[in-house]
């Protein structure tokens, strides 16, 4: 985390421990601290030919009023980072999860050769923070800043950019320099809840976006997450790193694995990775959690793979066939 920002956050009563934040209620509204969350930078004449090669979405689609959800694979076609990129002038950024920025980054400089093309990790020159929560509209306005109306819409004011992201209410994401994201802190602090970045990962399991963890790097394909249902894979593209798996995928029938929002019945919630096993199925794990978050003092919410064919199973438990029990939940998007 910026150290100036972390300076402001703790003399601010802000919520820099995700451990020591309260159990998001998805009837209000926060303001998230994000620096889990990083930047990479690439620029140069050559960065858009160079990353749409990359990755899995259309690059030519993204502008500077339109931000994009698109993913990296290796060349069996399964995830290392799903991320969202936004462009400023000439330059393109992705917005990652930390714990994998430094292994997209590695990547990418590998396969860069002599494209005219500089990639760096530029996370502490930024800031990144959100507001979630039916509000978040109304208050922003309030403050006089731009809300942008539509899901990857993107607004920049000053050094500041603004993204809307999926949530069953409102949700937008601030990309900023330190001094303005201060001043737009402030004035959001006292109309909001300040939190850690629970209420947004809780935004994110009820929106049905997946996250690519450390832990589930290079485990599942696009398709077993969604990716394509919520407009983060483009067929018609042309070629990029396991591109010819996830093609086969999709155009020879339905995946054979898929990703389920389910509620888990414990306090306490489990890892990504985490196993799921099925009473009818013994031993042989069917499936794997993808993000689980606490929802209530007793449950978790959580995104998790599991085998199509357990889409109504009443028999899931997490862990072990003994371990807490599991309820398959509704997605706000078709499987189809």
């Amino acid at each position: 985390m910026n150290n100036d920002w972390q300076t402001f956050l703790s003399s601010n009563s802000a919520v820099l421990d995700k451990h020591e934040a309260a159990i998001p209620d998805m009837e209000k509204t926060y303001l998230c601290n994000l620096s889990e969350l990083g930047l990479i930078k690439a620029s140069g004449e050559e960065a858009l030919s160079f990353l749409h090669g990359q990755f899995t979405n259309d690059l030519n689609q993204v502008s500077p009023s339109q931000s994009q959800l698109s993913s990296y694979c290796n060349a069996k076609g399964r995830l290392l980072a799903i991320f969202r990129i936004f462009k400023l002038e000439d330059d393109y950024y992705l917005i990652l999860r930390r714990d994998v920025l430094e292994v997209v980054l590695k990547k990418l400089t590998m396969f860069k050769l002599m494209a005219k093309v500089e990639l760096a990790d530029v996370t502490d020159e930024f800031v990144l923070f959100g507001i979630a929560g039916p509000t978040s509209d109304t208050i922003l306005k309030e403050i006089n800043i731009s809300v942008p109306t539509v899901i990857d819409q993107l607004i920049q004011e000053g050094e500041t950019v603004v993204i809307r992201t999926p949530s069953e209410s409102s949700r937008l994401l601030f990309i900023s320099k330190a001094e303005q994201a201060k001043t737009i802190w402030k004035s959001l602090s006292n109309k909001t809840i300040q939190s850690s970045s629970n209420a947004w990962a809780l935004h994110d399991i009820q929106s049905g976006v997946a996250q690519v963890t450390t832990e589930t790097s290079e485990a599942f394909i696009p398709q077993m997450v969604n990716l394509e249902l919520i407009g983060g894979v483009n067929f018609q593209k042309g070629c990029y790193p396991g591109q010819e798996i996830v093609a086969r995928t999709h155009y020879l029938g339905k995946p054979n694995r898929r990703m389920f929002r389910i509620s888990v019945d414990s306090e306490n919630c489990p890892q990504p990775g985490i196993n799921i096993f099925s009473v009818k199925d013994g031993e042989q794990p069917v499936g794997k959690i993808v993000s689980a978050q606490n929802s209530s003092d007793e449950n978790c919410d959580a995104l998790a793979v599991l085998r199509t064919e357990k889409e109504n199973a009443d028999d899931l438990h997490l862990e072990s066939l003994s371990g807490p029990k599991i309820t398959i939940t509704t997605l706000p998007y078709s499987l189809e």
